[in-house]
C-alpha cells in the first residue's frame, strides 16, 4: 500500500511538472514572458499588469520632465444641443477639443511604464467626479487602483452614470443619482488600473474619463503643457501618454541619478467624442 502511494504521489508530480511547463510555453507563444508589463492596463495591445507595486527606501533617484505639444492642428471644438432637460442642462454648450497653450496640450495624462517599486502611493484613495448641468466635472483625471470614487449629482433631476472599460467595453458599474446633492460612493469601478470612460445613460453627450493607476510614476500636464515625475529610479524607461482626442505616443529616456532628464512629447489629434 505505502509503494503504490508512493508511485502515485511521483506520477502526480510528473504530471503536474508537465502541465506547469505547458503553461510557461505557451505563455511564451502568447508573448508573455513574466518580465513585460504595462503601467496602465488599459494601453492599446498591453498586457495586463501582474507584479503588485512594492514601496521601498530608493538609493539614487532622478527627475523627469517635459512637455506635452500637438503635431498639427487641433481638432475642433465641438458644439452639443441638449436634447432633453433643457431647464437644467442648458439650451447648448461647447466641449472642447483640446486644451491648448500655442502647440503645448493642457490636460494629458503622462507616466513612465513598468516600475513596480520605489516612491511610497500617494495617501489619497477617495475621488470625485460631479454631474454639474448634464457634464461632468472633471471631464479628465487621474485615480489609484483601490480607491473610492464620489458621483456627485449638482443638479435638480436624475443622472445615470456609466462606467465601462475603455479597452474592452466591460460594463463596471451604472450609478443613480435622483435628488440634487446627493453623493453615490462606489469602490468598484476603481478596483483595477486602466482607463475608464463615463457617460449618462439619460443624457447621452456627457462624458468623462478616469485614468487609474497602481503606481505613482503618473502627473497630469498643467496650464503650460508641463508636467514633473519625481523620485523615479535611474535607469532606461518607457514614458508614454493618453488623452481621449490624441493619438499615443511612446518614448524611451535614460534618467540618471541625481540628474533631471527632459523630454517631449508629441502626438497627432485623434476622432473627438
Amino acid at each position: 500500500m505505502i509503494g503504490f502511494r508512493i508511485l502515485c504521489a511521483a506520477a502526480l508530480a510528473v504530471t503536474c511538472a508537465v502541465a506547469g511547463c505547458d503553461r510557461r510555453q505557451r505563455s511564451r507563444a502568447d508573448g508573455d514572458d513574466g518580465a513585460k508589463s504595462e503601467a496602465l492596463a488599459a494601453t492599446p495591445g498591453g498586457p495586463q499588469q501582474t507584479a503588485p507595486y512594492i514601496a521601498r527606501s530608493l538609493a539614487s533617484i532622478g527627475r523627469l520632465t517635459g512637455f506635452v505639444e500637438i503635431d498639427g492642428t487641433p481638432p475642433a471644438d465641438t458644439v452639443f444641443q441638449p436634447a432633453a432637460d433643457q431647464d437644467v442642462c442648458g439650451t447648448g454648450f461647447t466641449r472642447r477639443g483640446i486644451d491648448t497653450r500655442g502647440n503645448r496640450v493642457v490636460g494629458v495624462v503622462v507616466w513612465i511604464d513598468g516600475i513596480r517599486s520605489g516612491k511610497p502611493m500617494p495617501l489619497d484613495r477617495r475621488f470625485e467626479v460631479v454631474n454639474d448641468r448634464c457634464m461632468l466635472v472633471p471631464e479628465l483625471q487621474t485615480a489609484i487602483a483601490g480607491g473610492t470614487l464620489n458621483v456627485r449629482n449638482q443638479d435638480a433631476l436624475e443622472h445615470r452614470t456609466r462606467v465601462v472599460r475603455r479597452d474592452g467595453g466591460e460594463l463596471l458599474a451604472t450609478i443613480r443619482e435622483t435628488d440634487e446633492g446627493q453623493v453615490v460612493p462606489d469602490e468598484r469601478v476603481l478596483a483595477k488600473p486602466g482607463v475608464l470612460e463615463l457617460s449618462c445613460t439619460a443624457h447621452s453627450w456627457t462624458h468623462g474619463w478616469i485614468a487609474v493607476f497602481d503606481h505613482p510614476y503618473f502627473a497630469t500636464t498643467g496650464t503650460d503643457g508641463s508636467f514633473v515625475l519625481d523620485s523615479v529610479p535611474p535607469g532606461r524607461h518607457r514614458v508614454l501618454l493618453w488623452h481621449p482626442r490624441l493619438g499615443p505616443v511612446e518614448e524611451s529616456v535614460s534618467i540618471e541619478a541625481g540628474q533631471t532628464a527632459t523630454v517631449t512629447l508629441r502626438a497627432k489629434a485623434a476622432v473627438a467624442r
